[in-house]
């Protein structure tokens, strides 16, 4: 059997970049008790963001090829799969500010959550955020 590039991915458990992918990441707490999601499906092409816990005002955007695939390679470089569900703070404290990141990849679904003081928060999970966050900024949906 010849070598291909989905033997890349058998014994990783990121899954194929082919499929249909969606995230949903929040921020919220901290000092100034602030709210944001941002959510993706590529099935709908729709990027979402709302800043109120209501969802009541709700932005949402189409993006391009070029922004969605840099989105999905960015999950998929960055090893989320693997990351662990949970990093916690070393200590509880109310003026934290707390993340939540889920997403899933045709049927995988993966969540991990930590906050502003967690420890040993894997690198890839902030790279993931910052390709979200660079997005949200270019197409003005916060």
């Amino acid at each position: 059997m010849p070598d291909n590039e989905s033997s890349i991915s058998e014994g990783f458990s990121s899954p194929p970049i082919n499929q249909d992918f969606s995230f949903k990441y929040t921020e919220s707490g901290g000092l100034t008790a602030r709210y944001l999601l941002i959510s993706y499906d590529s099935k709908t092409n729709i990027l979402a963001s709302s800043t109120d816990i209501t969802g009541s005002n709700i932005t949402q955007k189409p993006i391009n090829d070029t922004d969605k695939t840099d989105l999905k390679n960015a999950i998929t470089e960055n090893e989320f799969f693997i990351a662990k569900t949970d990093y916690p703070p070393e200590k509880e404290d109310p003026s934290l500010a707390s993340y939540n990141l889920t997403i899933t990849i045709g049927d995988k679904t993966h969540a991990t959550a930590w906050t502003n003081a967690s420890k040993d928060l894997q690198g890839g999970i902030t790279k993931i955020v910052d390709q979200i966050k660079k997005l949200v900024a270019k197409e003005k949906v916060v």
